[in-house]
């Protein structure tokens, strides 16, 4: 993969990735080039590239397997902000083999967004929406 991310404007950007491990920090700087013209201020756009490396690393370590798949990022300008959205299409969530919940990814997710929602189903895969400076009701408007 190469090219620069395209800004996100207000039509917003995605693009889709193979789920390696290789694509997680290509993924996360094209989300971060794309929403930096936002005006958004340097700590949220932190916390942007540490949230879609989590998202992104999750589907690449547990979606698919050694089969390999897409990854999709996309990114939707809101209000002040913006929701970025990373989805996959493998397994969707188990329960881990060592029990609990598995790592912190969803934690650190929980703590830097002002707003998140995870859906997975079994087969069909997960999808991490995930707002900054903004609500995922936006998204409805």
């Amino acid at each position: 993969m190469s090219g620069r991310a395209a800004p996100a404007g207000p039509s917003g950007y995605e693009r889709t990735f193979p789920a390696t491990p290789a694509c997680v920090k290509e993924g996360r700087e094209a989300v971060v080039e794309a929403i930096a013209e936002l005006g958004l201020d340097e700590r949220v756009l932190d916390d942007v590239r540490l949230c879609v490396s989590e998202a992104m690393t999750n589907a690449v370590r547990h979606a698919y397997g050694t089969d390999g798949g897409p990854v999709d990022v996309s990114v939707s300008p809101k209000e002040q902000g913006a929701v970025v959205v990373v989805r996959d299409f493998g397994t969707g969530i188990v329960t881990s083999a060592r029990g609990g919940d598995g790592g912190f990814g969803f934690s650190i997710i929980a703590t830097l967004t002002d707003q998140y929602a995870l859906t997975s189903v079994s087969g069909v895969g997960t999808k991490v929406a995930m707002a900054f400076g903004t609500s995922l009701e936006a998204c409805l408007r």
